[in-house]
């Protein structure tokens, strides 16, 4: 056994989880200066869900896309760091914008730091879920091969927007298809109604970053297929939700589970089972 290699690894793992904290800790500044009204970690330390729940799936988020950066091919040990850190920024950047799309668009007609200051766990594990799919969307973007820095950049921004559209488009056919008002029932803080669009959110994130994730074509190619793989994984999410509410909840109906019972524990094995969905479609794509 070569110990010296292991103890180099060793190393190379100290400074990629000190750069990734150090990132971490530059959203968590960041994410307090948006919110100047109130002090996250003052409701955090004081027991509230919700803002405990968007702070987890930032971090997460940010962890998830930049594991496609460290567990990549590497080009010696700087440059690592170097890409690590500029792809660290990359992620902060879209996140944000992530989190300006989920108030305007995904949860709009909802003032999502009030909900959220009073405790509302239904918006915060939506924001967070959203956090979460955004960071498979960029993990998938970041990590593949280009001809040159320039186009890796405009890659991983192309499908980044690309992602959050079919995040978008999907949230939007969710609420079409589903039997009861989904926003008014986050609104009232129905947690089983956060769990039931946040955890579909997430799965489909992992399946667009299978879709994403590879080396560079040519844009035409890698958009038709990126384009190819979003609604075929809409589609079978879609029909796979109403399988799973066949086979798992059979003496009763995820509606019914959410709007009567706000059960929580049955939409968790629920999105569970949609996550493990994704997670077969995204590997077998």
């Amino acid at each position: 056994m070569d110990y010296s290699a292991m103890f180099l690894g060793f190393g190379k793992g100290f400074a990629f989880v000190t750069i990734s904290i150090l990132i971490i800790w530059i959203a968590k500044l960041m994410a307090d200066r948006r919110t100047t009204e109130f002090d996250d970690d003052i409701h955090i330390d004081d027991g509230n869900l919700a803002v405990g729940l968007r702070r987890a799936g930032l971090y997460l988020g940010i962890a998830i896309a930049l594991s496609s950066t460290i567990g990549g091919v590497s080009k010696g040990f700087f440059f690592d760091l170097l890409t690590l850190c500029f792809d660290g920024a990359v992620i902060l950047a879209a996140l944000f914008f992530c989190r300006y799309i989920n108030d305007i668009i995904m949860l709009g007609h909802i003032d999502n730091d009030k909900e959220c200051m009073n405790g509302n766990a239904a918006v915060g594990i939506v924001e967070a879920c959203m956090y979460i799919a955004t960071g498979f969307i960029l993990n998938g973007s970041l990590n593949g091969l280009s001809n040159s820095f320039m186009e890796s950049i405009l890659s991983t921004l192309v499908f980044f927007i690309l992602g959050q559209f079919a995040l978008l488009l999907f949230g939007y056919l969710y609420e079409v298809i589903t039997p009861f008002d989904v926003r008014n029932e986050i609104k009232n803080n129905n947690l089983a109604a956060g769990l039931g669009l946040g955890g579909i959110l997430i799965a489909l994130g992992i399946i667009l970053k299978g879709s994403i994730e590879g080396p560079f074509t040519t844009w035409s190619n890698d958009i038709i297929s990126f384009g190819m793989y979003a609604i075929y994984g809409i589609i079978m999410l879609l029909i796979f939700r109403i399988i799973i509410d066949k086979i798992l909840l059979p003496t009763t109906k995820l509606a019914v589970e959410i709007t009567e019972d706000k059960n929580v524990a049955a939409l968790l094995v629920a999105e569970s089972a949609i996550i493990v969905v994704a997670i077969i479609i995204a590997v077998s794509m």
